[in-house]
């Protein structure tokens, strides 16, 4: 046994690499280290080199500047260019990095052999998909997260080739809202929403500054709730049951037990109609809930609704909710209920805009799911495709969707990194991460952004864009979509995006523009941002839902900023940010008020059983 590395040569290679060494213990072969003789062109040793793309992490697509040094990406942050994320980017966008070079990556094509999952070659595995398409046309299902444009349209005609389902599926999804702006409106999208030169803002548990919308709404928050030169600034109130990050900003906190929101937004709504002859259709309905009966079934007093109604009513305001963690068997209902609310004081085409729609949302209802995991298990699919979700893990085990998967003949999965949907697939292909790959975004109708791979695939890893993965095998079935590459079919639908602006700019001059900003701005004519309120034409309801159990308390599950559906849950980075509030790193925890802990006799740190219908979790308080 030798003595290890010389503090020399550690010194040595310490001044060479500019990183620490690990020493594994027994005698060591030296590297040679090969110098950067004649770097690429645009590459200069020791200088940082940005490339703009386009957050594939973050859940809202922002616009990314991606720092690179000799040919790495080193550091990523917000695109002040980008006209929608106005160079906002959430944590999980920074710790993307972590999924770049994350070395648990999966390295090579797998098939299922024997019950095990053994490496082969690309060739191998492209033909296997072609052969058990082909196999099974017109039977084939993809599931998949939120796509692009491009790969939208490239899935899309994948399919068309081969016979198929899309199914878009996110454990987070906004479908409720969708449904009520659909319901109010007519307008089956999901609506923006404007904090700026506000006078009064209401959130019914909608945690904007962190979990809910885009960075922008935090921006424009930020620029309308601090004090002007005269010391204006928008007043804040939160409707909740569950004190987060943005009701720990507001002015006045209104607690509310879980599932009672909307109930202030109809008391409200119904003071404002009443003042301004505007209930429309929803008149009758507004009239069931007088201030002083809200109050008696919310515990808040009546002259504080009215306040809040007259705040409301009297400047330019906007009502916000109900988001992800307060959704319940009414959450369509209850979002419609805060719809009614915003239309009835005229902020629609003011703060609330239908025309500027968030594209880039999860909104997908999961009766959509729900529907294909009973096709999947009465044998509807002889093949099944997944990419960018992992619905093993975020689609809880009643409803069944690992059986109903198990009984696909032929299972397949496009991931960077193993997962729970990657365990059951008979075929696993690795997938590019996105900031090695190419691709685009439409957050907003009229804003385009191109995702442009900001540095050449990690070695080791043996991945494959999985566009380029449906050309060929689409291909080897006969059927050519056109496109030999992803970046082929990117760059021919934005020539299409070109033609249709009437520029008279060449497409490369474009093309380069867009690049090197990361953006652009397509004027959108004849897209109305108001609408009149429509009577429902679905069943709903606005009664307080009733919560399954008997137990005396209300258990509230809420995403957090760092880890969203659990699909980072992976990366040290956002495991040790600690969290907002709590500021615990590593591990969950149990919410409980004060005065409930002294009378259970429990206190901070004490590890406690939460059980519901569903399940039960050990976490400390």
């Amino acid at each position: 046994m030798s003595d290890g590395i010389k503090r020399r040569d550690f010194l040595k290679v310490l001044g060479v690499t500019g990183a620490g060494a690990a020493v594994s213990g027994c005698s060591y072969e030296p590297e040679k280290i090969i110098p950067y003789v004649v770097p690429p062109e645009e590459i200069t040793p020791g200088i940082s080199t940005w490339y703009t793309t386009v957050s594939g992490e973050c859940g809202t697509e922002a616009g990314l500047w991606a720092r690179t040094r000799e040919g790495r990406v080193v550091k990523l942050e917000g695109n002040p260019n980008h006209p929608v994320s106005r160079g906002g980017l959430n944590v999980r966008a920074h710790a993307a990095l972590q999924g770049l070079y994350n070395p648990d990556r999966i390295a090579a094509p797998m098939a299922r052999q024997n019950g095990t999952l053994t490496e082969i070659t690309w060739d191998e595995a492209e033909q296997m998909l072609a052969d058990r398409i082909q196999g099974s046309m017109d039977r084939v299902l993809m599931i998949t997260g939120t796509m692009g444009p491009s790969m939208t349209d490239l899935a899309s005609r994948f399919l068309g080739a081969a016979g198929g389902r899309h199914v878009e599926h996110k454990g987070i999804s906004e479908a409720p809202l969708r449904e009520a702006t659909r319901i109010a409106f007519g307008r089956d999208v999901v609506p923006k929403y404007d904090f700026e030169g506000l006078d009064y803002i209401v959130s019914f548990g909608a945690d904007f500054l962190e979990t809910w919308g885009g960075p922008e709404y935090a921006a424009q928050f930020a620029e309308s709730h601090a004090a002007d030169e005269e010391g204006h600034k928008a007043r804040f109130a939160f409707v909740g049951p569950h004190l987060n990050l943005t009701g720990q900003n507001a002015d006045d906190w209104v607690p509310v037990d879980p599932g009672h929101e909307h109930m202030i937004a109809l008391a409200m709504a119904n003071i404002i109609a009443a003042e301004k002859g505007t209930g429309g259709p929803y008149a009758s309905i507004l009239a069931n809930y007088d201030v002083d009966t809200v109050a008696s079934v919310t515990g808040v007093e009546a002259d504080f609704i009215r306040d809040m109604a007259d705040k409301f009513s009297h400047g330019p305001s906007v009502a916000v909710g109900i988001d992800v963690a307060s959704h319940h068997r009414n959450a369509t209902a209850a979002n419609l209920a805060v719809l009614v609310l915003n239309a009835v004081n005229g902020n629609v085409g003011q703060s609330v805009h239908l025309g500027t729609t968030s594209n880039t949302t999860p909104s997908r209802p999961y009766g959509e799911m729900e529907a294909v995991i009973q096709e999947m298990a009465g044998g509807a699919f002889g093949v099944a495709i997944v990419r960018g979700t992992n619905p093993a893990y975020t689609l809880p085990a009643a409803s069944g969707f690992r059986d109903a998967f198990g009984a696909v003949p032929f299972k397949v999965a496009f991931a960077t990194e193993p997962d729970e949907t990657t365990a059951l697939a008979d075929l696993v292909l690795p997938d590019r991460h996105f900031l090695e790959a190419w691709g685009d975004s439409n957050p907003t109708p009229g804003v385009y952004a191109i995702q442009q791979p900001v540095m050449a695939p990690v070695p080791h890893f043996d991945s494959r864009p999985a566009g380029d993965v449906l050309l060929n095998v689409a291909t080897r079935m006969g059927s050519s979509l056109g496109p030999e590459t992803t970046f082929e079919h990117v760059q021919n639908r934005w020539m299409e995006l070109h033609a249709s602006m009437g520029s008279s700019d060449s497409f490369e001059v474009f093309w380069k523009t867009a690049l090197k900003t990361g953006a652009v701005t397509v004027g959108m004519n004849g897209v109305s941002e108001t609408a009149e309120l429509r009577a429902p034409d679905a069943a709903l309801s606005f009664d307080v839902p009733e919560l399954d159990g008997d137990g005396e308390f209300a258990l509230i599950v809420y995403p957090g900023a760092r880890f969203g559906d659990g699909a980072s849950a992976n990366r040290p980075w956002l495991q040790e940010v600690p969290d907002s509030i709590s500021k615990i790193t590593w591990h969950s925890w149990v919410e409980i008020h004060p005065n409930t802990a002294e009378r259970l006799g429990v206190g901070k740190n004490d590890v406690v059983r939460v059980t519901s219908p569903y399940g039960s979790v050990e976490a400390p308080i």
